[in-house]
């Protein structure tokens, strides 16, 4: 007997080994590794390829908005796959190889001397990258309600992809880069890109391998198949406006995760944190410090959560996770505002104010992480809502709205952050480490880094206030399922 057989008829839910479920979180590893090495490309837009910074920053977030238009195409590509290797593999291996040669052609435009054709290649590797990006990334969200159903398992995904994800890749990537790669090279040159894009490749291909394997046994159309034989084929763009414009949880869950998103993306914007760390805060190595911090409460801290979502419900862990970020964003602000001097917070070592920032920021990390992950989750839940609903299984097109959302906030934070930098001055050069505090620079910060974050989280509170399904609505929602299930047996 299968694995697939053995763990799926446990009433109206279906699980899977544990270990499982932990290797396939690493696709989205696989793709966030990606994001983190583009946190970067500023540096070598502006650097090597003579783009200035506003200019940067409207670009690529046209692009990103790029990413999002194409996405619900793509999920309804994604709902149509049925192949001898299943509906996910597939697409998870082709979108990685795309992005491989991305960036195998992206860091290398520098040796192009016509700037046109230089910065129209620029455009159009980005928007092959994307494509790629969201082809791997949307399966993150669409695999998981074949990956299980049990609200006992589903919370999971979330501490394995912030042990991956959260603390491997954005907070320890970041020590890696402050205390390793920077010192190495002792700036963005040619050699730093090198060395970071050549590890961001490897790594995403090995964590792209390791979530095929676990994904095998899951991906099959027993297990991603719709309810109604009518809905089988329903993926075309008036399916998609229905299924849009019905489906309430996903209007605002999906709003709600794209502006977590814009939230998460803008803490660890490299500009941003260089204006704060390097500059407003005058100690850049501090960031890797913290880093640590972020790592290790993180690693005690999400399992905590989870489990407390396994018990509640995944409604309860967004609004208390939101609630955390905003408090720490608070801190800091205070924090900051009261100093004086900010220069002189991390000035003397490990003091009073330097305790008190450290702790506002590990809160604004480890849960804005956390909420970023469990959007991802609560993402099958709305999957499952729709085929108790219409009895369609449309985990494509539905992971594609969030990327949407995602894409559209998450577009802002770079064309905010660069625009930031330019309106303090910085409009050909990027910000460096040790550059002099201005005025103007310590409140670009407080207004990228802490003011905007927090009122976006606020909005987003009142989202989720009204979103309907807590853990009693999920279990209606399974029954519907099942019932749907037994009918169709008949």
């Amino acid at each position: 007997m299968s694995e697939a057989t053995k763990t799926q008829n446990t009433g109206q839910y279906h699980s899977v080994a544990p270990w499982r479920i932990a290797l396939f979180s690493l696709n989205n590893t696989a793709t966030n590794i990606y994001l983190f090495a583009f946190n970067f490309l500023s540096f070598y837009a502006v650097g090597y390829l003579g783009i200035i910074m506003s200019a940067f920053g409207t670009l690529f977030g046209a692009v990103r908005l790029f990413d999002g238009l194409i996405d619900p195409t793509i999920g309804i590509i994604i709902d149509k796959v049925d192949s001898k290797f299943g509906r996910f593999r597939p697409i998870m291996v082709i979108g990685n190889i795309i992005l491989i040669l991305s960036f195998l052609m992206l860091f290398n435009l520098h040796h192009i001397d016509n700037q046109t054709l230089r910065l129209g290649l620029f455009v159009f590797v980005l928007l092959f990258h994307k494509i790629g990006y969201s082809l791997q990334q949307t399966v993150t969200k669409a695999a998981q309600p074949a990956l299980t159903n049990d609200p006992a398992q589903r919370p999971m995904f979330s501490i394995f992809d912030n042990i991956f994800s959260s603390i491997l890749i954005f907070t320890l990537g970041q020590v890696f880069v402050t205390n390793y790669l920077q010192p190495k090279h002792g700036e963005f040159n040619l050699g730093y890109f090198g060395e970071l894009t050549t590890i961001t490749m490897i790594v995403s291909a090995i964590c792209t391998v390791l979530a095929v394997i676990a994904l095998t046994p899951k991906d099959t159309p027993e297990f991603y198949g719709s309810l109604e034989e009518e809905s089988d084929n329903s993926g075309t763009m008036k399916s998609v406006w229905r299924i849009i414009k019905s489906n309430r949880p996903l209007q605002l869950l999906a709003l709600a995760a794209g502006l977590v998103k814009f939230v998460s993306t803008t803490v660890g914007d490299q500009i941003l944190l260089v204006l704060l760390f390097g500059i407003t805060l005058a100690n850049y190595q501090a960031l890797g410090t913290l880093g640590i911090v972020v790592s290790v409460v993180a690693f005690f801290a999400i399992p905590v959560m989870s489990s407390l979502a396994g018990k509640k419900d995944l409604r309860w862990a967004y609004t208390t996770g939101a609630i955390v970020a905003i408090s720490g964003f608070l801190v800091m602000l205070a924090l900051i505002l009261t100093a004086g001097d900010p220069t002189q917070i991390f000035a003397s070592g490990w003091g009073v104010t330097s305790i008190i920032f450290t702790v506002g920021y590990v809160m604004v990390r480890v849960f804005m992480n956390y909420l970023a992950s469990l959007s991802l989750t609560m993402a099958a839940d709305i999957t499952d809502y729709e085929m108790a609903e219409s009895g369609t299984f449309a985990s494509g097109l539905i992971g594609t709205v969030f990327s949407l959302t995602d894409s559209i906030a998450s577009s802002l934070a770079p064309i905010i952050s660069s625009f930031i930098a330019a309106g303090v001055g910085y409009v050909t050069t990027t910000p460096e480490v040790g550059d002099a505090l201005s005025s103007g620079i310590l409140r670009g910060t407080i207004m990228g880094y802490m003011g905007i974050p927090s009122v976006i989280l606020l909005i987003v509170l009142v989202l989720i206030r009204l979103y309907p399904l807590d853990r009693a609505a999920m279990a209606e929602v399974q029954a519907k399922v099942e019932k749907r299930k037994a009918a169709r047996a008949k």
